[in-house]
């Protein structure tokens, strides 16, 4: 019995307790002394022999003796796989070609990965061994040869810092090609601790470099620099190291495929139109179950602001208000013209073209801020007032049109719904991308992708591509009507210029418009006057339309607030760095 044991077995007695305390506290201490059996195990010899081949693969075998003080399994043995180069993971590729005892006989073993280490847990689980053992491990690795200005150089931890027991003595033994002069060699070894530039002795012939140590603590290594003349050994070809890298950077090309692919699907089933875009024919007027707002906004999916404004234009058309524009001295968004609007009574005209809910807003919006009975209203006055209810306007067109069967969603919550998720994918390639590049990129692509699909994610109904098919059957008439078509018009209804002139303008056939009505009109719509003499439909149309831009302009007017590894081994080298490593213990 160990001196400690019988001294705290002693002063047990000597102060009376139980013998039976004294034999639980042995048992205790008997049990952290065997806890610990790696303290007494030792690796009396660690030989490694490298063999770098033509084609920059290394061979390795590995000799292991190993002295076991107390019965064990065999030996644990985990050489890392992964590293770390230019910000993401470098896979070496370790194949294992057997392990074998004294003699060549077999011993059994397993493998497996754990996170960066390949482990290869050596033994029967069945049986224990005790005293000298030998292991012979035999492994081949790719992709561990580095090239610098062409100059092969293998930097390789040939014993690794991570043995839980003592290494008596250490060698390592690099073969390579025949050289024709030792000059052209160039070697190294480091021992120690991890990040030790210690180095010990080697020795040098033409085909080879052996290097030495004698006994290493747990936790210290023997790494190994071996630099051979440029040339002297070829690089992988180009090919070869393209399917490296796809090995390294596969979340690169695989994120953003997977993710097109699933947005292309979602797009197929659930993004396009209910019918197919149809041949468009000539139509003389636009659906008139749906405003300029709505035509607008049906032929791309999106409320703009022009299709807003166009409300104002189509609401004085249907007798709801006049526009009177006129000069001022002062400049309103570089121009010197602002624009009077008058609410005008109820009348017959406005009973047979009710309000919708966005139209009341919309006028509300306008002549309602301040005091309840407002009638008229500058252009000037609805700057930085406005812009409070733009948002709750576009909401009520979609819903309108939601409700009236064009869309079964709105396309702006569908739009927004993608590009939250591609803003989730773009927020992880930042979370992803210092822990792995490739990921990172992945990531960002695939953002990306989905920010590209969201515009196209929208859908119409089968409703909504019959409307749509008309609206572009007026579009395709105000183009191409004949002159005689637009005269017979014109004598059948004379506010037609004026009450179809918005529409006109979302479709961008404005100029069209005024073209096809040219010398029919001699005088502006009833619900616009203008300060000047003379009346053309083409100026008419572009003072209108400048007009129109100042007013989206105003109505978007917010006010300003006030409120405040890859590296040689030769320069800057130490023990365990480079390509092998690891280490081991007994079990």
């Amino acid at each position: 019995m160990p001196i400690c044991f019988q001294v705290v077995v002693r002063k047990l007695q000597n102060t009376r307790m139980h013998r039976f305390a004294a034999l639980i506290l042995l048992a205790v201490l008997a049990s952290i002394v065997s806890a610990s059996p790696s303290l007494a195990d030792e690796i009396t010899n660690f030989s490694t022999n490298l063999r770098i081949l033509p084609d920059t693969t290394v061979d390795v075998h590995e000799d292991l003796t190993v002295r076991f003080s107390t019965p064990r399994h065999g030996i644990k043995r985990f050489i890392p796989v992964v590293y770390r180069r230019n910000g993401n993971d470098y896979k070496i590729d370790l194949k294992l070609q057997g392990v074998t005892s004294t003699g060549g006989q077999y011993v059994p073993y397993k493998t497996e990965k754990q996170g960066r280490d390949f482990f290869i847990v050596i033994g029967n689980p069945d049986k224990t061994v005790l005293g000298l053992h030998q292991y012979h491990i035999h492994y081949t690795v790719r992709r561990v040869v580095n090239f610098f200005e062409q100059a092969p150089e293998l930097y390789w931890n040939a014993t690794g810092n991570e043995w839980h027991m003592p290494i008596e003595k250490a060698v390592a033994r690099v073969d390579f090609p025949r050289v024709q002069d030792k000059s052209e060699i160039r070697a190294k070894a480091f021992i120690g601790e991890e990040g030790s530039a210690k180095t010990t002795a080697y020795t040098l012939d033409l085909n080879s470099a052996t290097f030495s140590c004698s006994r290493l603590e747990p936790g210290e290594g023997l790494t190994v620099v071996v630099g051979l003349p440029a040339g002297h050994i070829l690089k992988p070809t180009q090919w070869q190291e393209f399917l490296y890298l796809a090995a390294d950077w596969w979340p690169l090309v695989i994120l953003p495929l997977l993710t097109f692919s699933l947005c292309f699907n979602v797009w197929w089933y659930l993004g396009r139109d209910a019918i197919k875009r149809q041949a468009v024919s000539v139509e003389w007027e636009p659906p008139k179950e749906l405003s300029p707002a709505e035509v607008g906004t049906l032929i791309d999916e999106k409320c703009d602001l022009s299709d807003i404004v166009s409300t104002l234009i189509d609401l004085a058309a249907r007798g709801y208000l006049t526009i009177r524009e006129f000069k001022t001295d002062s400049l309103f968004f570089f121009r010197n013209k602002d624009y009077e609007f008058t609410r005008l009574p109820e009348s017959e005209q406005q009973k047979k073209s009710p309000l919708n809910i966005y139209e009341r807003r919309f006028l509300d919006a306008m002549f309602g801020w301040g005091r309840n009975d407002l009638k008229k209203v500058n252009l000037s006055d609805l700057k930085y007032r406005f812009y409070r209810e733009l948002r709750k306007i576009e909401s009520d067109i979609y819903k309108s049109m939601i409700d009236k069967g064009l869309f079964l969603q709105s396309p702006d919550d569908v739009r927004m719904s993608w590009y939250c998720i591609g803003s989730v994918l773009f927020i992880g390639a930042f979370i992803a991308g210092p822990l792995q590049a490739s990921f990172g990129f992945g990531f960002l692509l695939s953002a990306v992708i989905v920010w590209c699909f969201a515009r196209t994610m929208p859908a119409r109904t089968r409703k909504g591509c019959e409307a749509l098919n008309q609206c572009l059957s007026f579009q395709r008439f105000v183009k191409l009507a004949e002159k005689e078509r637009i005269r017979k018009l014109v004598t059948d209804d004379p506010t037609i210029f004026g009450r179809l002139l918005p529409y006109a303008m979302v479709l961008g056939a404005a100029d069209q418009w005024a073209d096809a009505f040219k010398d029919l009109i001699t005088s502006p719509p009833d619900w616009y006057i203008s300060n000047g003499s003379g009346f053309h439909t083409h100026s008419f149309v572009r003072d209108l339309g400048d007009g129109t831009r100042t007013m989206g302009q105003t109505f978007t007017s917010i006010p300003s607030s006030s409120a405040g590894s890859g590296g040689s081994g030769f320069s800057g080298g130490s023990s365990g760095g480079g390509f092998g490593g690891g280490g081991g213990s007994s079990w």
